[in-house]
């Protein structure tokens, strides 16, 4: 199955959205690393927690009656099958009664849009939801019979649209006390949302992972905070327990990425309790009929959410292409790291079914004794994998947590931020191979300047592929001793639109190769301003063949693991010495 297909049914699985919708959607994201984007800010991810919690009871064809969810970081769109729910939504709205008493979600707004009903929460509207409803709804019509309703009884509506918000409440003076009794109760729905807002916006997850079942969300207070309790019921043929719960939702790059605690799970023949996040979420799986009739899932879907589940088990080995493991090190002739073209490399290998770990090896990001994790940064849609991590080269053991990556993955892909009046620090004789990442322009003509009786002269100068290759390693490559450290080669960039080299560019590798710097294959660099995706994310089919082409073509010329590194490092210390 093409990547493009797959993210579409695995995002489709989990909103519930249309084919062409969740195409639509997805074309337009950055990459693929949030195939279900998270809420971007708090006042968004409490919004969505206060929705999950009014429609945490309801019923229908559909999860709580909700036929659709479009999530994106700025918004969340709800497309309701009827409307009960959205009677449930109006306890929210913020009203005022005759003793002046305020109810409800005091900084809620709620008015009509052109497609539905639009909900606004913070002073600056920074949490927005647009509620839409089924065909012949009115949904507007709804709303305006709850505010004549509150008029009635004299209270006064406060979600108007342009109703203003308090004051902001004044600072204490440090030398003024609040007791207890004084403090205003903290809600809950402010403390930890962002599980509620992810919980909704994968709310189609629980009927794909058993036809027909049905589920319900309720909440209690811990903690300041809320815990929330998912009752999952699934048909009396089925088993309570499942192992898909727990995998769906320890998936962290389309689901939560939620952990399971080590002791939360209770099972009986009558129902299948997990816990995760430290108890903040518990998952009930029990019996119950589902009085709405469901059809069975087609063989396309249940592939890919069969595929899902195998994909987002946590990584338990190799898979033998190659033996131990290969080690590759991408150096930057001024010391940046290359991550843009680690992920490239390490997305078009995972795509042909190789296991890849991005290894960023710094300094600053853990502290002593910390065991570097690796995370899942996409779907690749088959056996192969790509994740990325962090190692700690001066407080943790980086030969550990290279020989565990070597178990665990075929291709790590090493990155180290070498110093800049040292560029040999950061070459590292723990890496198999060595390539220099740079820019491929190569100059054909040479310019220049001069004043010949009183008058300037400019002039230009063609070259030849030979003296085009030693001009660019003159520029490219004065700070890497090349001549002196073995290094495997070059990895240059060239234009998004490029599809290999001329002749001009092909004789300038020829003579590279022959000053021991050959080129290895060419990577396209993402115009400016453009997100830099990889063939794991929305690309041109052209694209995405020359990309996979040209990293195949570059894990051809690299050595077998492990071979190496002593003969490596005693030559890093020759060249130290001299």
């Amino acid at each position: 199955m093409r990547i493009d297909q797959y993210i579409v049914d695995v995002r489709r699985q989990h909103t519930g959205e249309s084919l062409r919708e969740a195409r639509l959607r997805l074309a337009g994201l950055r990459d693929w690393s949030e195939p279900v984007p998270a809420a971007k800010d708090t006042d968004q991810a409490r919004l969505e927690s206060y929705l999950l919690h009014v429609l945490g009871q309801g019923q229908g064809l559909n999860p709580l009656g909700v036929s659709e969810v479009v999530p994106s970081a700025d918004q969340l769109v709800l497309r309701l099958e009827s409307p009960e729910p959205f009677s449930s939504l109006l306890t929210l709205l913020p009203y005022k009664d005759r003793r002046r008493s305020r109810h409800g979600v005091l900084d809620l707004r709620a008015y009509a849009g052109r497609q539905g009903i639009e909900l606004a929460l913070g002073r600056t509207a920074t949490g927005r939801a647009l509620i839409l409803g089924p065909r012949n709804c009115d949904l507007a019509a709804i709303l305006d019979a709850h505010r004549t309703a509150v008029e009635e009884q004299r209270y006064e509506p406060l979600w108007i649209k342009d109703t203003p918000h308090g004051p902001m409440p004044r600072p204490l003076g440090r030398s003024t006390r609040t007791t207890s009794k004084m403090a205003k109760p903290v809600d809950p729905h402010t403390v930890r949302p962002r599980l509620a807002s992810a919980l909704l916006r994968r709310l189609h997850l629980w009927p794909s992972l058993v036809t027909g079942s049905t589920v319900t969300f309720t909440s209690q207070p811990h903690n300041s905070g809320l815990n929330w309790m998912v009752q999952h019921g699934v048909p009396h043929q089925r088993p309570v327990h499942d192992d898909s719960v727990a995998t769906a939702l320890a998936e962290a790059v389309a689901g939560p990425g939620l952990a399971a605690d080590t002791d939360g799970h209770h099972c009986d023949p009558q129902q299948c309790v997990q816990t995760f996040a430290l108890g903040q979420l518990t998952v009930r799986t029990i019996h119950a009929d589902n009085p709405h009739p469901a059809q069975r899932s087609g063989r396309a879907r249940a592939h890919v959410l069969a595929t899902f589940l195998s994909e987002a088990q946590p990584p338990v080995g190799g898979t033998g292409q190659t033996p131990g493991g290969h080690v590759l090190q991408l150096v930057d002739p001024w010391g940046d790291d290359r991550l843009d073209a680690a992920k490239q490399l390490a997305a078009a290998w995972a795509q042909q079914e190789l296991r890849t770990l991005v290894l960023r090896v710094d300094s600053s990001r853990h502290r002593r004794g910390d065991t570097a994790a690796w995370e899942r940064v996409r779907l690749t849609g088959g056996p192969g994998a790509m994740f990325t991590g962090y190692a700690d080269f001066v407080h943790g053991d980086l030969e550990s947590e290279i020989t565990r990556a070597r178990a665990e993955f075929d291709h790590v892909i090493m990155m180290k931020r070498q110093w800049a009046d040292l560029p040999l620090a950061g070459l590292s004789p723990l890496a198999d191979d060595h390539v220099i990442v740079t820019d491929g322009g190569f100059d054909r003509t040479s310019e220049s300047t001069s004043i010949r009786a009183g008058e300037l002269r400019r002039t230009t100068i063609p070259l030849m592929p030979n003296e085009s290759a030693v001009a660019w390693l003159n520029r490219h490559l004065a700070r890497v001793p090349f001549a002196e450290v073995p290094l495997t080669g070059l990895v240059l960039w060239c234009a998004h639109d490029a599809r290999g080299p001329d002749a001009f560019d092909a004789a300038v590798d020829a003579e590279l190769a022959r000053h021991g710097m050959p080129v290895l294959g060419r990577l396209p660099r993402a115009p400016r301003r453009s997100p830099h995706r990889t063939v794991l994310d929305c690309l041109p089919d052209e694209r995405r063949v020359f990309e996979t082409q040209q990293a195949m073509q570059i894990r051809s010329s690299f050595g077998a693991p492990g071979g190496n590194a002593e003969v490596f490092l005693a030559t890093l210390r020759e060249y130290a010495e001299c």
